[in-house]
């Protein structure tokens, strides 16, 4: 919605009044948005965060006061984009990446740098202390699930590469209980922030009681943030925070989490809505189904979460590399495109996917796996084209991509949904390859079901801004703060005959591949250990 479509309506001037600020701290970049209680956007601001680091082999660390930088630039960015008084902002609420931590001491200054999720760095469990544990982990062998599992805790991470900071750590948070400890002076999460290796109950929405998980994963209590349930207040600004950001002081924040549950909620899907899909084409791909109850997977074939409101449970399947793949290859194949990207002044992946518009759905014979990262299930797993033949150019090339990370989340979906015992009518997309029409056609193609691309790219932030509204009381519950604040939107169906060649590829081709794959990528990783 925008503000021309509601300009003429009557009450809007009392409307107006009620203004919501959202906070969405992504991978890359920070951005902040002045929302009406329609939705409409007033106001934003975004900043890119500094390249990531890789200080050893797997480490992928941010610097977290660069993130706090980029996000409180952005606030003011918003603020003069929306020229309005700041005092009119009667809520907000911050949403994040998820699984990105750090160590952080007693007055909440980093120890370092935070581990960002894509991180692929593990622990030794050879050092594990308890002789009893150490010897069910050899019994199990390193390829097992859950030796696999422990060696990615990160206090075990921390304690063998860098002991002198765990010693000193008071706090071992999530970048969203950092950025919250910034604004308001409180280290606080929601629990759909917490996704990853921590000791957290996902049925009760809290710390776990269980006191042998904090001892197998390494955590001692007094580490962690509390937990505060999505749409309560967490907070009130800073004086401090104020005056870097320009936003009023004593501004009540509400607890939202993780970026993704965000982004479903913004797409406006709510709890009763189980038989739509959330896809987020972000640097992560994923594909969610919320239901009232959450169900696990004893494989881990999809992660169970909290959702971004209360008594509602997001079951995610998740492509590690997602849309981080698209820019893989954009900067490293196609490099040669940047001055026609910037003469047109769009992106180099903008340009790749209008190149690849000309491609058939198949691409020619072209067919990838995009395993650029192992899975928890494979942990030798890697990608590949097969088909290539003389005639294929970048654009096959490219679009096969495309289309593997489809087929990839058709496979996650058709997990979910037998899982679950849910029917899938529709998809809602996220995610910055949602701009993309050619990508959002290959997805409703590929998974054969008619997808609905949002007006507006910043999804975790209007999802942030419902929460918000919800807690703050201008809505009196999600599913009309989502009514009011998510426009509608017609859906894109999908193609027939590109649905019925997407459907023999998948059958005959990506699944039975999926499974040798596997098979090659372990013998390839062997026979390189073998030197």
């Amino acid at each position: 919605m925008v503000a021309e479509d509601v300009a003429n309506d009557p009450g809007y001037g009392r409307l107006m009044a009620k203004l919501l600020l959202a906070l969405d701290s992504g991978s890359q970049s920070s951005r902040a948005l002045v929302f009406d209680s329609r939705g409409v956007v007033l106001g934003l601001g975004r900043r890119s965060h500094k390249a990531m680091g890789h200080p050893e082999q797997g480490a992928v660390e941010q610097d977290p006061a660069d993130i706090r930088d980029c996000l409180f630039g952005a606030v003011r960015d918003c603020l003069q984009d929306w020229g309005g008084d700041s005092e009119q902002i009667v809520a907000a609420a911050l949403t994040t990446q998820r699984a990105t931590v750090l160590l952080a001491d007693e007055r909440g200054e980093p120890l370092g740098h935070a581990m960002s999720w894509l991180d692929r760095r593990t622990a030794d469990l050879a050092s594990e202390p308890s002789l009893l544990l150490r010897g069910l982990l050899r019994l199990l062998g390193p390829e097992a699930l859950l030796p696999r599992l422990l060696a990615k805790s990160w206090p075990r991470i921390w304690r063998e590469r860098q002991p002198q900071l765990l010693a000193r750590a008071r706090w071992l948070t999530s970048i969203e209980g950092w950025l919250h400890q910034q604004l308001l002076g409180r280290m606080v999460v929601a629990p759909s922030g917490l996704t990853g290796p921590w000791p957290f109950d996902v049925r009760t929405r809290n710390w776990s009681e269980t006191e042998l998980l904090y001892r197998v994963l390494g955590y001692e209590r007094r580490w962690l943030a509390e937990i505060v349930e999505a749409g309560q207040p967490v907070g009130r600004l800073s004086a401090r925070a104020a005056s870097q950001t320009g936003l009023a002081a004593g501004l009540l924040f509400f607890a939202c989490g993780g970026d993704k549950q965000a982004e479903a909620l913004g797409a406006g899907i709510g709890g009763g809505d189980g038989d739509i899909g959330a896809v987020s084409l972000g640097t992560g791909s994923s594909i969610s189904l919320l239901a009232p109850r959450p169900r696990s997977h004893r494989r881990y074939h999809w992660f169970t979460m909290t959702a971004a409101q209360p008594a509602v449970w997001s079951h995610e399947y998740l492509l590690f590399r997602g849309m981080w793949t698209v820019s893989w290859f954009a900067r490293e194949l196609a490099r040669d495109l940047e001055p026609l990207a910037a003469e047109s002044g769009g992106s180099v992946e903008a340009v790749l996917c209008e190149q690849a518009a000309g491609v058939p759905p198949g691409s020619d014979g072209l067919m990838l796996w995009p395993r650029w990262s192992p899975s928890l299930q494979q942990p030798n797993e890697t990608g590949g084209w097969v088909g290539l033949v003389e005639t294929h150019g970048r654009p096959h090339m490219f679009r096969a991509l495309l289309e593997g990370i489809a087929f990839d989340l058709r496979r996650g979906l058709e997990i979910l949904q037998t899982g679950l015992g849910a029917r899938v009518r529709q998809l809602r997309l996220g995610g910055g390859g949602a701009r993309s029409p050619l990508i959002a056609q290959i997805v409703a193609d590929v998974l054969d079901l008619p997808v609905v691309r949002p007006d507006m790219h910043e999804l975790a932030a209007r999802g942030a801004a419902i929460v918000a509204a919800v807690g703050s009381g201008v809505h009196p519950s999600f599913s009309e703060a989502v009514s009011a604040m998510v426009p509608a939107k017609s859906a894109l169906p999908p193609a027939a005959g590109a649905a019925a060649r997407y459907e023999r590829l998948y059958q005959q081709v990506y699944c039975p591949g999926l499974s040798r794959l596997g098979a090659l990528s372990e013998a390839l990783s062997k026979a390189l250990g073998s030197d």
